[in-house]
């Protein structure tokens, strides 16, 4: 499993049932949650901003070159 820290460079995009997306900076997660936090505990705690589900998401992982 992917932990936070070993991709503190990188965001990850949350994408609701409801439509709605976000992308977040891993630095903005670590700088709340455990460093060995992996990002499927991420995913599987994200909650909506718009309609507040819990658990209906797709994320994915985008990689920051250099």
């Amino acid at each position: 499993m992917t932990t936070l820290q070993t991709i503190q460079q990188h965001h990850i995009s949350f994408h609701c049932d409801c439509g709605h997306g976000a992308l977040v900076s891993v630095k903005e997660l670590l700088d709340r949650l455990k460093p060995d936090t992996t990002v499927h505990q991420v995913a599987d705690n994200a909650r909506c901003t718009k309609c507040g589900t819990k658990g209906r998401k797709d994320f994915r992982l985008h990689w920051k070159c250099g």
